[in-house]
C-alpha cells in the first residue's frame, strides 16, 4: 500500500515589516564611528538633564546626582520618506548601532572610568533627528566649606562638552533653551535639598588651539535640611550654658561647683568626639559650632579655677577682717544689685555683734585683775565664744565674686553666640 503524507494548513511565510526594511536601508554601510556630517558642516547638539536624585559625601567632597539626559541631534545619515516606508514615523534603534556624540564629564571624580550612562535605546525621526534619553550617574568633586556646619549651603558644578570634537564639529546647546536643570522627578534627600540649579553654555578657548570648545556647565545649590540637628547639637548647647552660669549660683562653700563644672566639660568632649566622627578634617574652614563648643570648654575650665578659689575663698579660717574699702560697698547698694541681700544680713549681724562686745570690753575694769587662773579662762573662753567670727565677710566677697562672674560669663556666652551664630 502507498502512504501519502499531506499538509494541512498553508505554509507559514515571514513577510518583513517596513520597520525591517527601513533598518536594513538605513544601516546598511552605516559606519556608527563617522560624525553623521560633512566634516566643514557641524553637528548642533541639544543637551538637558532632569535629575532624580543627589547624594553629597562630605569626607569625599564629592557630589553623586542620579539623573536622565536628554540628547537630541540630526543625523543627515538616518533620514527617510515617510511615504516610502507605510508612513513609518518613528524607529528605534540600539545605542550600539548609532553615532552617538562623545559628551563627557569633564570634571568627573572617577576618573578611571568615563562611561556614564546606561544602554537605552535610541529614538530616531524621520528628519534625522535623534533623541536618546540614557539614566546616568555622575560624581563630580566639590570644594566645600563646612563653615557654618550643620546649617550649610553648598555649591557643586557640573561642566560637560565633547571629549575629542571642537565647536567647529559639535556645537551643544541648551535643550529648548533651558536656564536649569529639570527637577520634576527629583526623589528628596533625607539631609540635603536642591535650593536651585542653573545651566549655562560656555566656550572655552585652550592655548592648543584655535577652535573655541563649547559646553555646558551645571550648577546645583543644597541646602542641608538640619531639624535633627538642632536638637542633637544647638539643644544641649544651651544646656551647657545653663549648666555653666548656674554654677554661680550656688553657695561659695558649695562642692557641688567642680562637680558641675565637671560633668559639663566631660559633656562637651563628648561632643568634640561626636563631631570628629561627623565632620570631615577641612584644613580652611572649622565649624563655628566647632569653635563654639571647644570655646565652652575653655570657659567651663576656668569657671573650674574660678570656683576652686571662691570655695577656698570661703572655707578658709581667716584671722584678718575683711577690708572696709571692699565691705562697705559689697553691704551697699553694689550688694543688693548683685543680688547678696542674705549675705549682707549675715554680715550685718555679725558687726552689731562685734560693736557690741567691743564697747563692753571698753568698760571693763581693774575687776578682771583680781579673777583667778580658772575663772580667767572661762570668761576668755565665753568671750571667744560670743565674739562673731570674720568668716560671714570672706563669704558675702566670695558670693560677689560669683555674681560679678556670672554676669561676666552671660556677656560672654553672648558674644559666642553671635560670633558663632549659634
Amino acid at each position: 500500500p502507498i502512504i501519502i503524507f499531506a499538509e494541512i494548513g498553508p505554509k507559514p511565510i515571514w513577510n518583513s515589516t517596513y520597520t525591517d526594511k527601513l533598518r536594513q536601508d538605513l544601516l546598511l554601510n552605516y559606519d556608527k564611528f563617522a560624525r553623521p556630517a560633512q566634516h566643514y558642516n557641524e553637528t548642533n547638539l541639544q543637551f538637558g538633564m532632569s535629575i532624580l536624585h543627589v547624594e553629597m559625601n562630605e569626607f569625599k567632597s564629592t557630589l553623586t546626582v542620579h539623573c536622565w539626559l536628554r540628547l537630541v541631534w540630526t543625523d543627515e545619515k538616518l533620514k527617510w520618506d515617510e511615504a516610502d516606508y507605510g508612513g513609518l514615523q518613528v524607529l528605534h534603534l540600539a545605542e550600539h548601532e548609532v553615532w552617538q556624540p562623545d559628551i563627557f564629564l569633564y570634571n568627573s571624580a572617577t576618573s578611571t572610568s568615563i562611561n556614564h550612562y546606561g544602554n537605552t535605546h535610541c529614538i530616531v525621526f524621520p528628519n534625522g533627528e535623534v533623541l536618546w534619553v540614557p539614566p546616568a550617574q555622575f560624581t563630580v568633586l566639590c570644594s566645600l566649606n563646612l563653615k557654618y556646619w550643620p546649617f550649610d549651603t553648598q555649591e557643586c558644578h557640573m561642566k560637560f562638552g565633547s571629549w575629542t570634537y571642537n565647536g567647529d564639529q559639535i556645537d551643544i546647546e541648551n535643550y529648548n533653551n533651558a536656564s536649569e536643570a529639570e527637577l520634576d522627578l527629583l526623589v528628596n534627600n533625607n539631609e540635603w535639598a536642591i535650593v536651585k540649579t542653573s545651566q549655562k553654555k560656555n566656550n572655552k578657548y585652550y592655548e592648543c588651539c584655535r577652535e573655541a570648545y563649547p559646553d555646558i556647565t551645571i550648577n546645583i545649590t543644597l541646602s542641608r535640611v538640619s531639624p535633627s540637628y538642632k536638637a542633637v547639637i544647638v539643644t544641649p548647647a544651651f544646656v551647657i550654658i545653663v549648666m555653666t552660669l548656674l554654677n554661680f549660683w550656688l553657695p561659695p562653700q558649695a562642692g557641688e561647683k567642680i562637680l558641675l563644672n565637671g560633668c559639663t566639660a566631660v559633656i562637651i568632649c563628648l561632643f568634640m568626639l561626636y563631631f570628629t566622627q561627623k565632620i570631615p578634617a577641612m584644613g580652611n574652614h572649622t565649624p563655628l559650632i566647632v569653635l563654639f563648643y571647644s570655646s565652652c570648654l575653655y570657659i567651663v575650665s576656668f569657671s573650674m579655677i574660678g570656683s576652686v578659689a571662691v570655695i577656698t575663698l570661703s572655707r578658709t579660717k581667716h584671722s584678718n577682717s575683711l577690708p572696709w574699702s571692699i565691705k562697705q560697698p559689697l553691704t551697699g547698694t553694689l550688694g543688693k544689685l548683685l543680688g547678696l541681700s542674705t549675705y549682707i544680713r549675715q554680715s550685718t549681724m555679725n558687726t552689731h555683734r562685734v560693736t557690741a562686745e567691743e564697747m563692753r570690753d571698753h568698760q571693763v575694769t581693774d575687776f578682771d585683775d583680781i579673777i583667778t587662773g580658772d575663772e580667767h579662762h572661762i570668761i576668755r573662753s565665753s568671750h571667744n565664744a560670743n565674739k562673731p567670727t570674720l568668716q560671714q565677710d570672706w563669704i558675702l566677697l566670695a558670693a560677689a565674686i560669683d555674681r560679678i562672674s556670672f554676669i561676666f560669663y552671660c556677656l560672654l556666652f553672648l558674644i559666642l553666640a553671635v560670633v558663632y551664630s549659634i
